[in-house]
């Protein structure tokens, strides 16, 4: 039931896209409003953000899999699954920064991540805009899914929806273990970096994973554009190419993770 979940919860996401009822964040911002205006202290916000609700989450779900045995996974771990992923459009964002790069207007496009709410840095020349857009559009891609799956089938929909919460609720909160934005990255991370290898040219990023993979304090974003560049070059610096270029990765490890699931199920 798990693969199949995961396999219905991922093709409704990229038949469909990213809102609906599930991508109605209005409840979640209500708590936090909440939560702040009780001014808590890290752990208790990360308690009353994230714990309280997957603890809800999982009420429920104990009561459905006592109705309906395995099925419950399908029932609940579906939409679940399909909560965690990211919001907003990003193939039409990505698209839509290309088509405006292509034509010129490098201006324009970096535009659009702002729109898109994006903080961007003051836009330099087309090599400079190239790699930043890379590097915002390259963790963006890898935030709205990988982590959502890599939790699912490690640890179940729990945590692949307390990895959304963090994301929305609490991911600046820094904690004795540090930030918690980084500290639900970094495994996955690591493992998306060693996939970029897999897809691209693992022998040029083995320098990378050794220097890097380890490395406690690199931000999530820069390591990621960093295996990017390594294992998967760009044609060129420019704007266009570089966001071809990440569409291109991100693509190519969605395809490696279903295989993989796949292949698991099978072997199991």
């Amino acid at each position: 039931m798990t693969y199949l979940t995961f396999l219905v919860a991922t093709g409704f996401f990229l038949l469909a896209g990213p809102g609906g009822p599930l991508h109605n964040d209005g409840w979640y911002l209500a708590l936090r409003r909440r939560v702040a205006a009780i001014s808590p202290d890290a752990w208790l916000n990360f308690t009353l953000l994230v714990i309280v609700p997957c603890a809800g989450l999982g009420l429920v779900f104990a009561i459905l899999a006592e109705m309906f045995g395995a099925a419950a996974m399908l029932l609940l771990g579906t939409p679940a699954l399909f909560f965690s992923f990211g919001r907003g459009d990003w193939a039409a964002l990505t698209e839509r920064f290309r088509a405006r790069a292509a034509a010129g207007d490098v201006e324009g496009a970096w535009l659009s991540l702002e729109e898109a709410g994006f903080s961007m840095p003051e836009a330099g020349d087309a090599e400079d805009a190239g790699s930043d857009a890379a590097k915002v559009l390259l963790y963006d891609g890898f935030q709205r899914w990988f982590p959502p799956v890599f939790y699912f089938l490690l640890l179940g929909p729990l945590f692949a929806v307390a990895y959304r919460l963090v994301v929305m609720g609490a991911a600046s909160q820094q904690l004795p273990v540090g930030s918690l934005r980084h500290l639900v990255d970094w495994l996955p991370s690591r493992v998306f970096l060693v996939s970029l290898g897999i897809v691209g040219n693992f022998e040029a990023l083995r320098g990378v994973l050794v220097e890097r993979a380890l490395d406690a304090d690199i931000a999530t974003d820069d390591m990621l554009l960093e295996g990017l560049e390594t294992a998967l070059p760009a044609e060129s610096n420019g704007p266009a190419e570089r966001v071809v270029q990440v569409q291109d990765a991100i693509r190519r490890v969605m395809i490696l993770w279903v295989v993989v699931a796949s292949v698991l199920v099978i072997v199991a």
